[in-house]
């Protein structure tokens, strides 16, 4: 590698480097997988957990102990209605999930710092389920799957913290440019 870290030396010449080029650290290969894993993971639980807790019957329970005062075909209605909004959101967020583990496993460098900003608004998750677990009772899935969820969610804030990390001591991926000091 030249000392400006524009070429390398292929044996016989420099060539110079493509525009971007950067090296895998010790780091590279273990975050990427680690965030794909995380995020396929995260859609297992999800479809796995809305297939089993949130159906019809639940979600019923749900607005029936809540008291909206709504008769029984308006409650049917708002059910259904809910019902359907779930596995819209669900597939959505899936979609997301996946097509970023799958720029995780790839080392896409964009699909770092989108992950980094999902990972983030994971973590909030923290948050939000410690609030539902407290409340349980106005929770349509078991207080066990709530607690996956936060789980699941310390998992994204940890990873969260090592891609930040990675970021600031290298770069995307913890990917250095060439010819910089470890």
């Amino acid at each position: 590698m030249s000392p400006d870290g524009q070429f390398k030396w292929d044996g016989e010449r420099w060539a110079p480097l493509a525009r971007g080029y950067r090296e895998p650290t010790s780091w590279t290969r273990p975050l990427q997988l680690v965030t794909a894993a995380y995020l396929v993971l995260g859609v297992l639980y999800s479809i796995i957990t809305t297939a089993l807790f949130l159906n019809t019957a639940t979600i019923e329970r749900t607005v029936r102990a809540s008291g909206t005062g709504l008769s029984g075909e308006q409650v049917q209605q708002a059910v259904n209605f809910s019902v359907g909004i779930v596995w819209v959101v669900v597939a959505v967020l899936a979609v997301i999930s996946l097509l970023l583990a799958a720029g995780s496993f790839l080392g896409w460098r964009w699909a770092f710092w989108v992950t980094l900003v999902w990972l983030g608004l994971n973590s909030v998750g923290i948050l939000g389920n410690l609030n539902a677990i407290v409340h349980a009772e106005n929770q349509p899935l078991p207080v066990g799957v709530l607690v996956g969820s936060l789980i699941l969610s310390a998992i994204a804030l940890a990873i969260f913290a090592w891609c930040l990390t990675a970021a600031i001591r290298y770069g995307p991926w913890a990917m250095r440019k060439p010819g910089a000091d470890t």
